[in-house]
């Protein structure tokens, strides 16, 4: 009795996976807006995250943290905040450079979500266009007293397994691809974030995000957008 139960159990497991993975493949052909065939996503899939199971848990991952970070930071809804975030300084907008080295400066700015006491950062470079991080530079929060330091990852590392951009990828990456701008990354933390920069054979370079009436540490001079 015990093992006949044992058995039907597993079965309805199987089968509850197996559902799991064919409503995900549908919706996420469905959803792409291009023609793609479930085959196709199924092979995309394997090639991008090695099975459809991976790339379902890192869909699902992503939608969840995502949801969770919306409703922390916009208790009433985003629909109604009206913003755009990890948008670039506006014409006019005052932003604070730092000079990394030469030909690399990081920006900050407050964007839209200066109000919720987020800062915006990216890095520029010598012609003063925005450019994605240079590969032998990592940012680290400074560790404190309650928080031990941590990688930074910008809005688009942070939100490259997102339902939209991850359906695109795994859809179609070579559209996804030519729509994409090469050259877009920024960053988003909490205002008066002390952070450390690193670049291979060269000296760490500290700064801190500005705070709401208190002036911006260790930036050597504020340009306007």
């Amino acid at each position: 009795m015990s093992s006949t139960t044992t058995l039907q159990a597993t079965s309805v497991t199987c089968d509850t996976k197996h559902d799991r993975l064919r409503r995900f493949i549908r919706r996420m052909v469905e959803m792409s807006g291009i023609t793609v065939t479930e085959q196709q996503f199924v092979e995309n899939c394997k090639t991008s995250h090695g099975s459809v199971e991976r790339a379902l848990e890192l869909m699902e991952l992503a939608e969840a943290q995502n949801k969770a970070a919306v409703e922390q930071a916009f208790p009433g809804g985003w629909q109604s905040a009206n913003i755009q975030v990890g948008r670039k300084p506006r014409p006019g907008e005052e932003t604070t450079v730092l000079d990394v080295r030469d030909g690399l400066m990081v920006r900050c700015w407050g964007g839209d979500m200066a109000s919720y006491r987020y800062y915006c950062f990216d890095f520029l470079d010598c012609n003063g266009k925005y450019i994605r991080t240079p590969d032998d530079v990592k940012i680290y929060s400074v560790a404190t007293a309650f928080c031990p330091s941590i990688e930074i990852l910008s809005i688009e590392q942070s939100l490259a397994n997102s339902s939209f951009q991850l359906q695109q990828r795994l859809s179609n990456p070579s559209e996804y691809a030519r729509t994409y701008d090469p050259h877009w990354e920024t960053y988003l933390v909490p205002e008066g974030t002390l952070l450390r920069v690193t670049q291979i054979n060269r000296p760490d370079v500290f700064f801190q995000t500005p705070m709401h009436g208190r002036q911006t540490m260790l930036v050597p001079r504020t340009v306007i957008a």
